[in-house]
């Protein structure tokens, strides 16, 4: 494995802080929960006083992971006089929602980056960055590893969650022998493979199953460009299921589709776009998301634009 950081910066840091900010990316997902939540019970474990920030509530299939309820929305909690400030698979500040609130952090409170997304802005003080690692939290394991610390079941079961998630269960791109190794390892240390595969991988409410449905009706293929396409508009979502419907719905299109890359867009408040680009093909879809101010993973990456989806021939589109 390729590492390009050193991490006894990280550890230098944190072995220095008592009072610890964690943040997350919006609309957090599998990777984004597990390795910040790995991170929170790590700091609860060595006395460390930690408070975690994501914009967006916690996914409820994702509340058996240890510290999930520790999560909070509530950007007061900026206000605190942190020691240190830790962020989570995010490529770019803009990611969390809160850059204002992190850039106007005391100049004494540094931040660390824990991130694995092949665009990187190298945000932090500290880039714990591994592009090579299957996610945010096989690098942060990577890290306790390092510094010998105590992995816990908690920790562990954490940890594989985010691993298993941005894998999709060791069966995309992502999934290599460090990831099995890692994966490996945390199953010896007690994480509870059954738990995550059951609550993450496999129970999926009504609601997400009807939007799927939808979102299959409208599939069109380009032939010329290879590239599948849908569209989700607000009024196809439940009132607060607009997150955690299409939570995977992006890899199961991406995984059953015969076509190079697949394209999902989400209509949101405020005329703003989401799109997700999952590619079969080889195709660097990070770098088109990159061009539309998104970023992300070669075979999987996102973006947001202002706009309205419009239906073409062969092609669903932003106008």
């Amino acid at each position: 494995m390729d590492i390009r950081f050193s991490f006894d910066s990280a550890r230098e840091a944190l072995a220095r802080a008592k009072k610890i900010l964690a943040v997350t990316h919006q609309r957090p997902d599998g990777d984004a929960l597990g390795s910040s939540s790995a991170f929170v019970n790590y700091c609860l474990e060595q006395g460390i006083e930690v408070a975690v920030y994501c914009a967006d509530p916690v996914p409820e299939k994702y509340s058996f992971l240890a510290g999930a309820e520790k999560f909070t929305t509530d950007t007061s909690v900026f206000a605190a006089d942190h020691d240190l400030c830790v962020v989570f698979d995010c490529g770019g500040l803009n990611q969390t929602g809160v850059v204002d609130l992190i850039a106007s952090r005391p100049a004494r409170t540094r931040l660390i980056g824990f991130d694995h997304h092949l665009v990187n802005d190298r945000y932090g003080d500290i880039n714990v960055v591994d592009p090579q690692a299957s996610s945010a939290s096989e690098v942060f394991y990577r890290f306790l590893r390092h510094i010998n610390a105590e992995i816990s079941e908690d920790i562990a079961t954490c940890l594989l969650t985010g691993i298993y998630y941005d894998t999709t269960a060791f069966s995309n791109s992502a999934t290599n022998r460090s990831a099995l190794e890692a994966a490996s390892d945390l199953l010896r240390r007690g994480a509870d493979a059954n738990l995550i595969t059951e609550r993450v991988f496999r129970s999926r409410p009504l609601s997400s199953l009807r939007l799927y449905g939808t979102a299959m009706a409208r599939l069109k293929h380009d032939k010329r460009l290879d590239i599948a396409s849908t569209a989700l508009f607000l009024s196809d979502f439940e009132p607060g299921k607009a997150q955690e419907a299409t939570d995977d719905l992006y890899n199961l299109l991406g995984s059953i589709l015969d076509a190079g890359v697949v394209l999902v867009l989400k209509e949101g408040p405020g005329g703003q776009v989401r799109g997700s680009f999952r590619a079969a093909a080889d195709v660097d879809v990070s770098s088109v998301a990159k061009a539309l101010g998104g970023g992300g993973h070669r075979k999987a990456a996102g973006f947001s634009v202002p706009g309205k989806i419009c239906e073409g021939e062969n092609c669903w589109r932003v106008e």
